[in-house]
């Protein structure tokens, strides 16, 4: 068993003495790790030469024995080492720090059933890189662990995972080129009580390339200033992007400054979105989207954005979830991505099998709620919401063709245009309904609403 690296033992202190001192020798680490190999016993030293060889060597032998290898502080130079299945590879944090020198991945890991990395800092040197490729890769690998583990200046993405699981603890990745984790067919990887800072194209994003089950968790995690390097019409610019992979959830995030979405779920059924802090979001902050079937969104807090909650797409099969108990509040327009003139500005936008319960909209520049958009509307119900301060307060499709909408016991107040409007696309067609009703509008229940 190895002993925990944080303990400030006297062994611990005069090796990282040595170490900032420069000495020739590296430190016996591997003494103060009970069990573990020491990677300078075996001919791994810091300083500027790639130590790839010696390193590839050390960490065979470590896995063939079932021991960890410790590597103590200072600077490694490697490119292109293969973890084998049972490598477990432990450092001293920020002291121990390990630097890209080639074009390949630093690490690599296919077939394995286990590896770790832990207490590492390793840095891509900004080396550029195909943008699918990871300052890690793991291919066929049933758990890869990184536990508090630095990750920064990666070329592409810090991470990519392919058909592969594992767990993301206490890391922090910051500046990659691409995004901090790209999981694709993944067997499920849980990414916890992580930092995911300054990524330029997207967070963490968990793809397959057909519909499947996926049991990915993203939980605790702050993830600010995602970008958008790319551009492109949402696929980039997200803090947490799932496309494809049902079941998973994502949860109690604190997200900042995603220069699109949130958290986006395309084609993607059963997924939670819960219990999130959304601030600054540039365009939709929580998306359902296309083909999908079951969302559910519920408890997040999300104070601006250009659109609040969308859970769209009827056209395409999006259908089926439940909006509840989120607080909505600052909404904006912007110029469309796709055409000519500005959009957004709503609170929550919904269109087929979907509950509106239970929350608070504020501020929204255009409709609080929005529910349809021409014929795609089929039995959705708006009831307990507090809508305060919108252009509108609700809006609803009255394009022939639409589905029941019930829009009961709900509170608006403040709206400017009207507190229930009828719609033709983006036309208003209705006088506000909530005052004058919905006298030959069949499947249209508009009733028992607060208005102030």
């Amino acid at each position: 068993m190895i002993d925990d690296l944080s303990a400030p033992t006297r062994r611990r202190f005069l090796a990282v003495s040595a170490a900032f001192a420069g000495l020739a020798a590296a430190p016996a680490w591997g003494q103060a790790s009970p069990g573990a190999l020491d990677a300078g016993a075996l001919g791994v030293k810091p300083g500027e030469s790639d130590q790839s060889r010696a390193f590839a060597k050390a960490l065979e032998r470590a896995a063939r024995e079932g021991r960890p290898l410790a590597l103590g502080p200072g600077l490694y130079r490697l490119a292109g080492v293969t973890l084998p299945d049972g490598a477990v590879l432990i450092g001293v944090g920020e002291t121990t720090r390990i630097e890209l020198v080639g074009s390949s991945p630093l690490f690599f890991a296919k077939g394995a059933k286990r590896v770790a990395l832990r207490g590492l800092t390793l840095h891509g040197s900004n080396i550029p890189a195909d943008q699918n490729s990871g300052l890690i890769e793991a291919d066929g690998v049933a758990a890869l662990t990184l536990d508090d583990v630095v990750v920064s200046g990666a070329g592409a993405s810090a991470l990519v995972m392919r058909r592969s699981g594992g767990a993301l603890r206490g890391s922090r990745f910051e500046g990659a080129r691409q995004a901090a984790l790209f999981s694709m067919d993944g067997l499920g990887v849980s990414v916890t009580d992580c930092a995911i800072l300054s990524c330029r194209n997207n967070g963490v994003l968990i793809r397959r390339t057909t519909k499947g089950d996926d049991p990915s968790v993203v939980s605790r995690n702050r993830i600010e200033d995602t970008g958008a390097l790319d551009g492109g019409l949402g696929w980039n610019g997200n803090a947490v992007n799932v496309s494809k992979a049902s079941g998973v959830m994502i949860s109690g995030n604190a997200i900042r400054r995603s220069a699109f979405t949130a958290v986006r779920a395309h084609e993607s059924d059963d997924v939670m979105i819960s219990n999130n802090l959304c601030l600054d979001s540039g365009e939709t902050c929580l998306y359902s989207e296309f083909g999908f079937s079951g969302a559910v969104i519920s408890g997040n807090l999300i104070d601006g954005a250009a659109a609040g909650i969308s859970v769209a797409n009827f056209n395409e099969g999006g259908r089926m979830g439940t909006v509840v108990g989120n607080v909505v509040r600052n909404l904006f327009r912007r110029p469309k991505l796709d055409g000519p003139g500005d959009s957004y500005g709503q609170g929550i936008g919904v269109e087929a099998d979907v509950a509106v319960t239970g929350n608070v909209v504020e501020n929204a520049a255009a409709a609080g709620v929005s529910a349809g958009w021409g014929p795609y509307l089929r039995d959705v119900t708006i009831s307990g919401n507090v809508i305060r301060s919108c252009d509108v307060g609700i809006s609803v499709s009255v394009v022939e063709g639409v589905g029941p909408t019930t829009i009961v016991g709900n509170t608006v107040t403040g709206s400017r245009r009207g507190a229930v409007l009828g719609y033709r696309w983006d036309e208003v067609a209705t006088p506000d309904l909530a005052i004058g009703g919905v006298a030959g509008m069949a499947g249209l229940t508009v009733a028992q609403n607060t208005l102030r």
